[in-house]
């Protein structure tokens, strides 16, 4: 069980028998996993980790997990996705019936979907003496929690930018064939699940998601697309950190828009985009508000120092 005074798994999946008030379903590496491990570690909320082997085994497509991802309320008002913009917004893409994190609250007895609906639930729910969205700048944090989502994370993983590819080694050489395997995965447990109408309905959307997302990534346009926009939310970001008086994005207030906001430059520096800030054109407010995020507990206990957060961990 993860607790203030056990941050991390002693291995990178790990099995508890303590009966704990959540449990997250999740990968290491995924972004969206970082958004809602950050929000635990700050709030300092104790949770079971169950945490998937990531690719190429795709845990997460099995029918008993997209069952439980399915009784979220996101999963029954929302359209399934379908295309790919290179993000991973459930309000502008869809909601993803294949993807983590997944959350059980098992005190309310409730299934929780979509990291953004995630967070806000454990801050608005348990978030007492943790002012991390307060009423007079909610609307602002929400815009920006928004900006955060729309940032195409996601494609700037799986293609390369085609100005020169600053991703890891390891990542690239990764990614070439990956959609096929996902497509193989995808394919298999649909064979099994032939009577099941809102689990063909699951696995239907995710392989059109897949397919468009194959696609986007290997499309130069559609990635220098996605790298110029990445770059102008970080130059907007510049903007924002120069008209604050503080530390954090509002003034001397760390809210939750500042811990998306680091979520979204570890990730964004992970892949070799610190240029956004550090290169070419500078962007030091951006630079200097990075560098005080990298050292926030709740970062370094979610992403840095987190089994397969940032490495390529051996699972089995």
């Amino acid at each position: 069980m993860i607790s203030a005074e056990n941050p991390l798994p002693a291995v990178a999946r790990d099995a508890t028998s303590d009966a704990p008030p959540f449990e997250l379903f999740h990968f290491g590496f995924s972004i969206c996993s970082h958004k809602v491990r950050a929000v635990l570690s700050e709030l300092g909320l104790e949770f079971g980790s169950n945490q998937f082997a990531g690719p190429t085994k795709y845990e997460n497509y099995t029918p008993e997990y997209v069952r439980l991802r399915l009784q979220s309320d996101v999963a029954k008002t929302s359209k399934f996705v379908s295309g790919f913009s290179g993000a991973s917004s459930v309000d502008d893409d869809g909601f993803d019936p294949l993807v983590v994190p997944t959350l059980v609250d098992n005190q309310a007895g409730k299934v929780l979907a979509d990291s953004k609906l995630i967070c806000l639930y454990l801050v608005n729910t348990y978030g007492g003496g943790h002012d991390l969205l307060p009423d007079d700048l909610k609307d602002r944090i929400l815009q920006e929690m928004d900006v955060v989502d729309q940032t195409p994370h996601v494609a700037l993983l799986y293609g390369a930018d085609p100005e020169g590819d600053t991703r890891p080694t390891d990542i690239q050489s990764r990614m070439p064939g990956i959609h096929q395997i996902k497509f193989e995965s995808i394919k298999g447990h649909m064979s099994s699940v032939q009577g099941d109408a809102n689990l063909m309905a699951a696995y239907k959307a995710k392989l059109e998601k897949e397919k468009n997302a194959e696609a986007f990534v290997v499309d130069g346009t559609a990635m220098q697309d996605a790298t110029q926009l990445a770059e102008r939310l970080i130059a907007d970001l510049e903007t924002t950190l120069q008209a604050s008086t503080g530390t954090w994005l509002f003034d001397d207030r760390f809210t939750l828009a500042d811990l998306v906001w680091g979520v979204s430059l570890l990730r964004l520096d992970y892949l070799g985009k610190s240029q956004f800030w550090d290169g070419d054109t500078p962007r030091p407010n951006v630079k200097a508000y990075y560098q005080r995020l990298a050292a926030r507990p709740c970062l370094i206990n979610a992403i840095v120092d987190w089994p397969g957060s940032r490495k390529r961990l051996q699972t089995s």
